[in-house]
């Protein structure tokens, strides 16, 4: 089998830039906070190995793209904004951090007016550990009378935004009861999806059991 071959850094700089997951993490870190940071802030914010950094920083560093300043311990790091291509890649991450709020939005904005008690995000999505596979796991709950036509009506909503922005919609929907089983038996999806859960609109899910104890008197 034929080795891969050797691609030309000065024709090619984003190939050693993004193409080693640890170089990608690392810039991404610096050029979303913008300042200068050391190894250890590096390691805890990109949560990748301390080798992984260093390794990193050394390839960005020769690379021209991450400056540094100080020596040893205090040593600090930066994105280098005078890099020829630092306002596209500055460009790249900005694009990459708002399609996610854009997908956040469009799942709100496709259960408005929905008679939705909760509308939330959970699972590896809202942990931020997520593959290419993984869907975009979006609970909700709703009365029982008004449940079916709720998740049918956001899952319908979301199909044009789920092709343009590129995510796979997995709509879970609970009615009152359904939580108050789920939280009575300890259910551990339920006591995940609690822990995760980020919420797009309404109340908490775990708060629909004290509100239906408050309309029941």
């Amino acid at each position: 089998m034929a080795r891969s071959e050797r691609e030309s850094a000065i024709r090619r700089p984003l190939t050693a830039m993004l193409g080693v997951d640890s170089n990608l993490r690392v810039l991404r870190t610096l050029v979303e906070h913008g300042g200068l940071l050391a190894a250890s802030e590096i390691v805890r914010r990109s949560r990748l190995s301390r080798e992984s950094v260093r390794l990193g920083l050394l390839a960005l560093e020769s690379l021209g793209i991450v400056a540094a300043s100080g020596s040893g311990h205090s040593r600090l790091y930066r994105f280098d904004d005078n890099h020829y291509l630092a306002p596209t890649l500055a460009a790249l991450f900005k694009a990459e951090s708002n399609r996610f709020t854009a997908i956040l939005d469009a799942v709100r904005q496709s259960a408005a007016q929905r008679p939705v008690f909760s509308l939330f995000v959970y699972g590896s999505a809202a942990r931020g550990d997520d593959g290419p596979d993984s869907d975009l796991d979006i609970g909700l709950v709703a009365r029982a009378d008004d449940l079916a036509e709720a998740v049918e009506g956001l899952r319908e909503a979301l199909r044009e935004p789920a092709e343009r922005l590129v995510f796979l919609p997995n709509v879970v929907g609970l009615d009152f009861d359904d939580v108050r089983r789920l939280a009575r038996d300890k259910d551990p999806w339920w006591e995940n999806v609690k822990q995760d859960a980020i919420v797009l609109s309404g109340s908490r899910p775990e708060d629909a059991v004290s509100f239906q104890e408050a309309l029941h008197g």
